[in-house]
C-alpha cells in the first residue's frame, strides 16, 4: 500500500528496453496472462500493485535473457522489489512452470536439521514453541452481523485477514479491540488463538513465521509427537491471559503431559514477547511447587525476547505512530495514516494489554536521564547527545486564547512548524522554554496524562514498568495483577536448566523520540490536513520527522534516534539481562548456565529474498535464520553443552553500565 508510484516509474525505461527485443512483447503477453490468471485463483493473495509488480518481474525474467538489454533492466529491479511483498520466486517458477533467469532464483534454501542428522545429531528432548507478538494467528468465534462471514476465520494472520479489513475496515478494527475498561472480550465478540504449528508457521502464504524451524526440526527427526506449539490470544495482559483462557494452566499441563509421554524434560522455545510470558509463568508455577522447574524442563531458548521493553511501544500508545519495522510493521501495513487515523490507532493499541507490557522497564538506570545513558557511544557523548532523552518535546503553544485554528496560512503543516520555530532558532532562553526533555520515567508520565486514569491503572496492574514494590510473588488469589519485573524478581531455582539467548544485533533500532505536542489549534488544522482521511486526529503528539533540520543532533531519522539490535528490540532490552545480571546470584539464586549467542545481520540482496534470506538477524526473520535453527535444535539434542557466549556487540560495556542495585532498579 502506499508504493503504488513506484512501478509507474519503471513503465517508459521497461517499454524502451522492451523495444530492443522483437519478440520480447510476444512473450510477455503470454507469461503476464499467467501471471493474472494465477492471482485470480482462489487463496491467492496478489491483488493491485502485487499483479502489475509481478507483471514487471516477468518482463525482467524475459529480457535479461537478452545480453543486450541486461545492463540496462538490471538497475530497475531493486526499486521493483522494494515495492513488493515478499515473494518467493523459486516457488511462482515451479508452480507456473515460467523459467526465471539466475539471478532471480534464491540459492538451496540450507537444511540445517538435515545437517545436524547427518553429524549424528538425534530428537531427545520435546519441543514446545511459545510465540510472540502479533505473528500468530487469531480466529472469530463470535462476532457482530458484519463480521458473520468470517466464522471461524482468522481475521489476523491469514488471507482472510486482508479480506475483513478491506472490506469493512471499522469492523475489523471493531473485532480487533479489547475492552478498553478490563482489556477482556467486548460484549458480543470473541477472538481466539488457532492452535497447532499451522497457528505459527506462516503468518499469511509465503511468509513464514516459524516455519524453517519446524522444517529443520523434521529433517532432524521431530514430528507431532514430540513438537508442540502452545499458543496464545497475544493482544491480551500476562494476567488476563490465565484469568480469560487458563494459559499458564493449560501451559503447564502441556509440558507435564509432554514430559511423560516422551520420557525427557521439555525444552521451550519462545519469540519476542513470548519470553515475557514464558518467564511469568515461570514465576507463576513456582509459587504451588519451587522445583517444578527443574523437574520439567531441559532448557529455555529464549529467542529474540524484549526483556527490559521495547522503545517503540511508548511511540504506538503515545501516538499511534508504527515505524516500518518487524512486528509492528505487520499491523503498520494495514493501519497506515492512509487508511486509518492516528486516533483511531492509538485507541486500539490501549486496549492490547500486551502492548502495555512492554513498556521500557528499569527507568533511568536502565534507559538513561537527559544527559547520560549506558548504551551512548563515544561519538554521541562527544557531541553532547544522549540516548537517556527519551523523547525530545518540542512544544506548538497557541498564539493566545482566541487561536481556534482558522488561520489563512497556505502553509502545509511542515513547512508552518519550521516557519514557526525560524523565530527562535539562535535564541537559547526561547527555545528552552518550548523544548523539553523527557527521560523514561517523564515520558510514561506524559504517556499517562494523555491516555487517562484507566489507562494508568493498566500499566500499574499489567505492566512492569511500575512493578517496583510489587510483590514477587504470583498471588495467585489475584490473577489480574501480576507481571513480574525482571530487574527485581529472580530466576526459578532451577540448578539443572539451562537458559540460551539468541537474538540478532547489527540493524538500527528505535531508542530515542522527538515528538511536536500540537497545542496550537493552527497546528492541529495543518496536522489533519496532511491527513489522507476524513477523520480528526485528536492526538496532539506526532513524531517531529524533521527533528534533525537546523542543529547536530546526530544520526535522527524521521524523528527516531537508533540504536544497535534486531530492527524492533534495542540491545540494551535483549541482550544486558542475558550477558550479565541473570549471570548473578541475586536474579539466578541457583546459578544455573546462561548462554548469550549474537547474530550479525547478513542479509542477501533483495533480489534473491525481501526477508533477507537464511542470515537476517531482523526481528522476526531469524527464526529462519539457519545459525539460530542450528543452535536451538542443537540444545533440543541435548548437546547444548557445546554452545558457548558468542558476543560481537558492545552488550558488556553497556551491561557493566547498567550495574545491579543503581539508583535502585534492581534491588
Amino acid at each position: 500500500m502506499g508504493n503504488d508510484a513506484k512501478p509507474s516509474k519503471l513503465e517508459g525505461p521497461l517499454k524502451k528496453a522492451a523495444g530492443k527485443v522483437e519478440d520480447g512483447v510476444a512473450q510477455l503477453k503470454e507469461k503476464a496472462q499467467v501471471v493474472k490468471e494465477a492471482a485470480k485463483k482462489p487463496g491467492e493473495h496478489r491483488r493491485g500493485l502485487t499483479i502489475s509488480a509481478a507483471v514487471v518481474i516477468v518482463a525482467i525474467g524475459i529480457y535479461l535473457q537478452r545480453n543486450a538489454i541486461k545492463h540496462s533492466v538490471e538497475p530497475l529491479v531493486q526499486p521493483v522489489l522494494e515495492s513488493m511483498p515478499s515473494f518467493n520466486f523459486t516457488e511462482f517458477q515451479e508452480r507456473h512452470g515460467i523459467a526465471m533467469p539466475d539471478m532471480f532464483k534464491r540459492d538451496e534454501k540450507p537444511r540445517p536439521g538435515l545437517l545436524l542428522r547427518q553429524q549424528g545429531y538425534k530428537p531427545k528432548h520435546p519441543i514446545i514453541i511459545v510465540p510472540g507478538f502479533v505473528t500468530s494467528g487469531l480466529e472469530l468465534w463470535a462476532g457482530k452481523e458484519c463480521a458473520s462471514s468470517f466464522f471461524r476465520q482468522r481475521i489476523w494472520g491469514s488471507l482472510s485477514m486482508t479480506q475483513s479489513f478491506m472490506g469493512d475496515k471499522q469492523c475489523w478494527m471493531e473485532h480487533m479491540a479489547l475492552n478498553s475498561t478490563d482489556g477482556l472480550d467486548p460484549e458480543g465478540i470473541k477472538l481466539r488463538a488457532s492452535e497447532g504449528l499451522l497457528a505459527v508457521d506462516y503468518f499469511f502464504p509465503g511468509y513464514a513465521v516459524w516455519a524453517g524451524m519446524i522444517h529443520a526440526a523434521a529433517d532432524l527427526g521431530y514430528d507431532t509427537n514430540n513438537l508442540y506449539s502452545e499458543t496464545y490470544d497475544w493482544r491480551l495482559s500476562v494476567p488476563n491471559m490465565e484469568k480469560r483462557d487458563s494459559y499458564f494452566t493449560r501451559l503447564k499441563w502441556r509440558i507435564e503431559l509432554t514430559h511423560h509421554t516422551e520420557g525427557e524434560k521439555v525444552v521451550v522455545a519462545s519469540h519476542s514477547w513470548g519470553d515475557n510470558v514464558f518467564r511469568n509463568f515461570l514465576v507463576w508455577v513456582t509459587e504451588d511447587d519451587p522445583k517444578w522447574v527443574d523437574k520439567h524442563i531441559h532448557a529455555y531458548v529464549n529467542i529474540a525476547g524484549p526483556v527490559l521493553g521495547v522503545a517503540k511501544s511508548m511511540t504506538s500508545l503515545l501516538s499511534g505512530e508504527t515505524r516500518d519495522t518487524a512486528e509492528l510493521g505487520l499491523i503498520g501495513a494495514f493501519l497506515s495514516d492512509s487508511l486509518v487515523p492516528r486516533n483511531v490507532r492509538v485507541k486500539l493499541f490501549r486496549t492490547w494489554g500486551s502492548g502495555l507490557g512492554m513498556l521500557p522497564i528499569g527507568g533511568p538506570a536502565v534507559w538513561g536521564n537527559s544527559t547520560w545513558a549506558p548504551d551512548d557511544t563515544i561519538e554521541m557523548k562527544d557531541k553532547n547527545i544522549t540516548y537517556g532523552a527519551f523523547i525530545t518535546e518540542t512544544l506548538i503553544p497557541p498564539k493566545d486564547e482566541g487561536d481556534t485554528g482558522d488561520s489563512e496560512d497556505k502553509s502545509d503543516f511542515r513547512d508552518f512548524i519550521s516557519n514557526w520555530l525560524d523565530k527562535f532558532r539562535g535564541n537559547k532562553t526561547e527555545m528552552e522554554k518550548i523544548i523539553k526533555k523527557h527521560d523514561v520515567d517523564s515520558a510514561v508520565r506524559v504517556l499517562f496524562e494523555h491516555a487517562g486514569p484507566v489507562f494508568q491503572e493498566q500499566v500499574i496492574k499489567w505492566g512492569a514498568v511500575h512493578a517496583d514494590q510489587r510483590s514477587c510473588k504470583a498471588g495467585k488469589g489475584k490473577a489480574d495483577e501480576y507481571y513480574f519485573n525482571p530487574l527485581k524478581c529472580p530466576l526459578p531455582k532451577a540448578p539443572k536448566m539451562e537458559m540460551f539467548c539468541l537474538y540478532g544485533v547489527g540493524i538500527p533500532t528505535e531508542r530515542s523520540y522527538y515528538y511536536l505536542n500540537l497545542e496550537s489549534e493552527e497546528a492541529m488544522r495543518k496536522s489533519e490536513q496532511e491527513s489522507e482521511t476524513e477523520e480528526q486526529y485528536e492526538v496532539r503528539w506526532r513524531l517531529d520527522k524533521d527533528a534533525a533540520k537546523g542543529e547536530d543532533r546526530g544520526e535522527v531519522d524521521s524523528g527516531v534516534r537508533n540504536a544497535d539490535g534486531d530492527g524492533t528490540v534495542g540491545l540494551i532490552s535483549s541482550g544486558t539481562m542475558c550477558y550479565k545480571h541473570w549471570r548473578d546470584k541475586r536474579l539466578n539464586p541457583s546459578g544455573f548456565r546462561v548462554v548469550s549467542r549474537e547474530y550479525p545481520h547478513e542479509p542477501v540482496a533483495m533480489y534473491k529474498d525481501l526477508r533477507g534470506g537464511p542470515r537476517s538477524a531482523d526481528h522476526v526473520d531469524i527464526l529462519g535464520h539457519m545459525d539460530v535453527i542450528r543452535d536451538a535444535l542443537v540444545v533440543a539434542s541435548g548437546r547444548g553443552h557445546e554452545l558457548k557466549d558468542r558476543i560481537i556487540s558492545d552488550v558488556a560495556r553497556i551491561a557493566d553500565n547498567i550495574p545491579l542495585g543503581a539508583d535502585g532498579c534492581c534491588d
